[in-house]
């Protein structure tokens, strides 16, 4: 088995927990779901799509941006001058 596949599965795998994790906070939390697991999500499938396609050097640089984006993104809702009193 190639590293590449484990690894690709290993995130595929956390991409699922992800999203059963959000059904599971959705129902928890009066049916809302909280903005950073959609901004988690969107990082680990980032994260994964440069893991299976990392052929062009400018793909991954544009993909490291997005996730240095959803980074910022994430920082910003957690910060205080966001956050509902």
């Amino acid at each position: 088995m190639s590293k590449y596949k484990l690894v690709e599965g290993l995130v595929v795998y956390f991409l699922y927990f992800e999203f059963i994790a959000l059904i599971v906070k959705y129902f928890e939390s009066g049916f809302h779901f909280p903005l950073r697991y959609f901004v988690y999500i969107g990082i680990t499938a980032i994260v994964r799509l440069i893991i299976v396609d990392h052929e062009s050097p400018l793909a991954v640089l544009i993909y490291s941006a997005a996730i240095l984006i959803l980074v910022i993104t994430l920082w910003l809702c957690n910060s205080n001058r966001l956050k509902r009193e």
